[in-house]
């Protein structure tokens, strides 16, 4: 390979990222309408088989029915899980509240004193304090305003992107290269057949990478759920769902269910009016409960996730994720992990000659 030919790969690349960074919004619809085009197509391809005296079903009605299917199992799934969790919600938000502060207080002094005795604390700090200088801290960062517009925003940003990936998805499972055919049109035509053996790769992928990431959620929020339910834990099937749900934001979205957790397991005692030695044990159960699966999750679901489908060492992961979460956020840390297996798919495909057969 030339060095002309290296640097117009280059330069195509960091245009294409470029674009990407402008325009992450639009590539976020089209990359969960291609994920769901792609997991779709098997029934679009079934449907078509279906003949009715030599006449083929068209691939539009075809598309169109695979779609009602989706949203189905989509309204299904609020139709007769959500009101659980919602259920659990209620009973939480019933408590009154004098219950729960005094509750937290009397918890705060006892857990203040041990430390004092054990000299995590001086003699003049006072735990209470601590945690009151810190939620106004944090309190002091939000405004009214702000939340009231970020939800403005948030709304509108939701009902713009479901109408676009219902949309995207739609054209994209009548004709399942239709991504791909309009990136073609901008791609010179010497490089045109390499990208038809990058789209190959990373179909089979994003397939593998998505339903493996999809089972891992549910296995993990089962796992979770069902433990905290064995150690009567209150409100188990909340703690589940969140801590499945979490479970997509590597790395840290685990930590942020393992607050959230606790804060509703305790909130489901404190009508009981427990001492400390019940707090501190619920939130022992909670701790071993996700302790647990996430050793599960960490040596036996994500090396089957990502050592089939990414082929990467746990630490390069580790590396890339840390790296897209200083970039993009939490957004940057979910997608990281395809991103960076597209990325290994470009740079094997046109640079494979510098590489041996395990480098990439």
């Amino acid at each position: 390979m030339n060095n002309n030919r290296i640097i117009a790969i280059l330069l195509f690349l960091i245009a294409m990222s470029a674009a990407a960074w402008f325009f992450s919004d639009i590539l976020i619809y089209m990359f969960i309408a291609l994920v769901l085009a792609i997991l779709g197509t098997p029934l679009v391809n079934l449907m078509m088989k279906i003949k009715y005296k030599k006449v083929q079903m068209p691939k539009s009605l075809a598309a169109l029915i695979t779609m009602l299917v989706m949203l189905t199992l989509f309204v299904l799934f609020f139709r007769y899980f959500v009101p659980l969790i919602v259920s659990e919600i209620q009973q939480i938000l019933s408590i009154e509240t004098t219950l729960i502060t005094d509750n937290l207080y009397l918890w705060m002094q006892k857990s203040e004193t041990i430390l004092k005795e054990h000299g995590f604390l001086l003699q003049e700090e006072y735990l209470a304090d601590i945690i009151t200088v810190q939620m106004k801290q944090l309190l002091q960062k939000f405004s009214l305003t702000s939340v009231f517009g970020n939800a403005i925003q948030l709304i509108s940003a939701m009902i713009i992107g479901l109408f676009s990936v219902l949309f995207m998805t739609f054209f994209s499972l009548k004709d399942n290269q239709i991504f791909f055919k309009l990136i073609r049109k901008v791609i010179p035509v010497s490089y045109r057949d390499n990208f038809t053996n990058i789209v190959q790769a990373i179909k089979k992928q994003l397939v593998q990478y998505f339903s493996g990431v999809f089972i891992e959620m549910l296995i993990v929020g089962s796992l979770e759920g069902l433990l905290c339910y064995i150690l009567g834990v209150p409100n188990p099937l909340l703690i589940g769902f969140l801590g499945g749900l979490l479970n997509i934001i590597p790395y840290v979205g685990p930590l942020i269910a393992l607050a959230l957790s606790s804060f509703i397991a305790l909130a489901g005692i404190f009508p009981l009016s427990p001492d400390s030695a019940a707090i501190s044990m619920l939130l022992i159960k909670v701790i071993s409960a996700f302790a647990i699966t996430k050793l599960l999750d960490d040596f036996v679901l994500q090396p089957l996730i990502y050592g089939k489908s990414v082929h990467a060492h746990p630490l390069e992961i580790f590396i890339v994720i840390l790296v897209a979460g200083h970039v993009g956020g939490v957004l940057g840390m979910i997608f990281a992990v395809p991103a960076y297996s597209l990325l290994r798919i470009i740079l094997k495909e046109f640079f494979s000659q510098y590489y041996s057969g395990d480098d990439m």
